[in-house]
């Protein structure tokens, strides 16, 4: 039995330490669910008049109330995002449908900001670029446009709530968590791997190069290069896993 460096304990040990230690904090993500914003997750609270989401988004504490007002037809949507950005949004359903192209009778929404209309006309959930405009035409550039900052730009300088952004608010958006377990068990595939290495270096050299070379044996420059490894990939590894954890969808 090949003798252990205290080098090979401390990678068997961390790589041990990472699968269970990351295993437990993925299986408590999943079951903290919330709304994806902007690249964060929001808590989701339901009281009896309105339904709100909060959390701490790039820096900024972000608020949305979503209740229902006037006959039930019309939805307001109020954004708060720190003391910067403060939108009061409506989404009125109910009206008249509208006669797409090619689709027939989809349903007719209109959209407020700020009590400035935002959107008038046809909606089709089941497309992603659903969106017509009264006449019943097909409005590519009615679809959500997103945000995109440049490195060490302030996000929320030039963000603006778009109409994509309130109809899925007052709509009700999906519930999500964060990690990936494809992620993880990827890393975990790592992980083992790594900890075979360690375990067994010189069998695992000797089982590659079996039918090349007889009796091989490594170089210093190989068991070097192989000790060097067992010092960067755990903390490459520890990396992978933390991206794992708190990945969203």
């Amino acid at each position: 039995m090949e003798e252990r460096s205290k080098l090979q304990k401390a990678v068997l040990i961390s790589m041990a330490a990472m699968v269970v230690l990351f295993g437990v904090l993925m299986v408590a993500a999943r079951f903290q669910k919330g709304v994806e914003f902007e690249g964060g997750l929001l808590r989701r609270t339901e009281t009896e008049e309105s339904v709100i989401y909060n959390g701490k988004v790039r820096g900024e504490q972000v608020e949305i109330t979503v209740r229902a007002a006037g006959s039930g037809n019309l939805t307001e949507v109020d954004f708060r995002i720190g003391n910067r950005i403060q939108d009061d949004c409506t989404l009125e359903t109910g009206l008249p449908p509208i006669q797409a192209e090619q689709l027939g009778p989809v349903e007719h929404i209109r959209i407020t900001k700020n009590d400035i209309l935002l959107f008038e006309g046809g909606y089709d959930p089941e497309y992603g670029m659903g969106w017509y405009d009264l006449d019943g035409n097909w409005d590519p550039f009615a679809m959500s446009v997103s945000y995109s900052s440049t490195a060490g730009d302030d996000y929320w300088e030039h963000y603006e709530t778009d109409r994509g952004t309130i109809l899925s608010f007052a709509r009700g958006p999906q519930l999500v968590s964060r990690g990936s377990w494809e992620l993880y068990f990827t890393m975990l595939l790592f992980s083992g791997l790594l900890a075979l290495d360690a375990a067994y270096p010189l069998a695992l050299f000797r089982w590659q190069h079996m039918c090349d070379v007889k009796d091989p044996e490594p170089s210093d420059f190989y068991l070097g290069m192989q000790r060097a490894g067992w010092c960067i990939y755990p903390i490459l590894l520890l990396i992978g896993y933390n991206i794992a954890l708190w990945v969203l969808p």
